[in-house]
């Protein structure tokens, strides 16, 4: 009898907190991505906004070694582009498991 009632307050225990994990907006199936760039130092100078899988909303811009976060990202393939004035860059990537990954996009002349 003991065993039983461990059991059910064990598997209570899981429930609540995978209801809490969904109700305060974490999801299991969204990642995080940050975005480098790479390039020669003249490239690198200039300011890129950064794209996601073709969308036309910038998710933000970048210049240099600075870096950014994207979250929210579903599990699967994605295409990321970087785009300024006559330099641009794009590299695609897999988005899998539990960790946030980084993706570096090479940027060059167009």
């Amino acid at each position: 009898m003991n065993k039983n009632i461990l059991t059910k307050g064990l598997l209570v225990l899981v429930v609540i907190t995978l209801s809490a994990a969904l109700l305060t907006g974490c999801t299991l199936f969204s990642r995080t991505v940050t975005v480098k760039l790479s390039g020669t130092t003249e490239a690198l100078a200039k300011t890129y906004s950064i794209y996601v899988d073709d969308e036309t909303t910038s998710e933000g811009t970048l210049t240099g070694d600075e870096t950014l976060e994207i979250t929210g990202l579903s599990i699967g393939k994605h295409t990321f582009k970087a785009e300024s004035t006559n330099y641009s860059g794009e590299k695609k990537a897999v988005i899998t498991g539990l960790w946030s990954i980084t993706v570096t996009i090479p940027v060059e002349a167009d």
